[in-house]
């Protein structure tokens, strides 16, 4: 079994993790994982679009960094409800390793 990194430096859900448990998502019942993991995916798209929006006006560079911010809790917020899951599933176990077939 390969070891997959469950965290990155920034305490989110990898970008290997993800891929793993993606390909875990078709095991199980429900698509509620491949939907977490879209949505995750999207609000990293965001955060990383709010770093190089237009800052017009003086009030533009502090609406986006709010924006930013934002964004970057409610990575946390579904990273975590991710491995939540996961755990729930079954797809990881109690050493935070994902299990592969």
């Amino acid at each position: 079994m390969k070891k997959v990194q469950l965290l990155n430096e920034t305490g989110l859900i990898s970008d290997e993790a993800v891929e793993s448990l993606i390909k875990r998502a078709p095991d199980v019942s429900c698509q509620c994982p491949g939907h977490l993991i879209k949505i995750f995916r999207s609000i990293q798209a965001f955060t990383e679009y709010q770093k190089n929006c237009i800052n017009a006006k003086p009030q533009d560079e502090l609406i986006h960094k709010w924006l930013e911010s934002t964004s970057l809790n409610l990575e946390h917020i579904l990273s975590n409800s991710i491995i939540t899951l996961a755990r729930m599933e079954g797809m990881i176990d109690k050493n935070n390793q994902i299990i592969e077939d």
